[in-house]
């Protein structure tokens, strides 16, 4: 992992031909440039998300699943990518706290202290769940980029938190550590669409830990090597 500017004469490899700063090492003409466009096309994703895909907690249909993971894949491109790595950038990790304490947070606590959860339920998931979670996903992944993380790495981190929360395990804490009873059914949306309906509370088990497998192996991808083949960190 190295900083930006700061590259020891060694040039640390991730194998024998791919530079650990696969980013900065494309040799492709568009590497210099994949994370801005990546940027882009994700910011506009969420616009459109925003604007033109219902905020409830049902989906309605696959398509609008689907608009909102690739927005999201977008922006987790663009910060695996992000070429300038340098502890020095951390101020740019503000930018979400500000977001957070100036938006985010005033506006989910609105729905409990406002009792306008009940009025608004929808709402007040579609900003906790599709807002605040992932927020923090990327957060926690630009700190660890920023901070001289890989880019693979990086992705594997954001894929795992996405992983967890749509495995149902989230679905299943939620009567474990509230004061309500065990359910015999969970209806949960993200579930309903593999499951073609609700599950029952051993099932939902069953379907969180299906998801543990899933998780080791995406983390024992050579991610690293195969983003250096992909902008050409290897070639000469």
């Amino acid at each position: 992992m190295t900083a930006f500017g700061k590259s020891p004469p060694s040039r640390p490899r991730l194998d024998g031909n791919v530079p650990a700063d696969v980013v900065r090492a494309g040799s492709r003409p568009w590497a210099p440039h994949l994370w801005w466009m990546a940027l882009a096309v994700g910011a506009l994703g969420f616009v459109f998300v925003w604007l033109a895909t219902p905020h409830a907690r049902e989906i309605g249909s696959p398509w609008e699943l689907v608009a909102k993971l690739v927005a999201f894949a977008c922006l987790c491109v663009a910060i695996a990518v992000f070429p300038w790595v340098s502890p020095r950038l951390n101020w740019l990790l503000y930018v979400p706290f500000v977001f957070f304490t100036g938006y985010l947070i005033p506006r989910i606590s609105w729905f409990y202290y406002g009792d306008g959860a009940r009025a608004q339920g929808d709402s007040f998931y579609t900003h906790l769940y599709l807002l605040l979670y992932p927020g923090i996903v990327l957060t926690v992944a630009a700190a660890y980029r920023i901070g001289g993380g890989t880019p693979g790495r990086c992705l594997k981190i954001m894929v795992s938190g996405v992983l967890i929360v749509f495995s149902g395990f989230l679905d299943l804490m939620w009567f474990v550590v509230n004061p309500v009873e065990i359910p015999e059914v969970i209806d949960a949306p993200h579930i309903n669409l593999f499951t073609g309906g609700p599950i029952s509370f051993g099932a939902t088990i069953v379907f969180a830990l299906v998801h543990v497998p899933i998780i080791v192996g995406i983390n024992l991808l050579p991610l690293d090597r195969w983003i250096g083949r992909l902008l050409g960190a290897g070639d000469p």
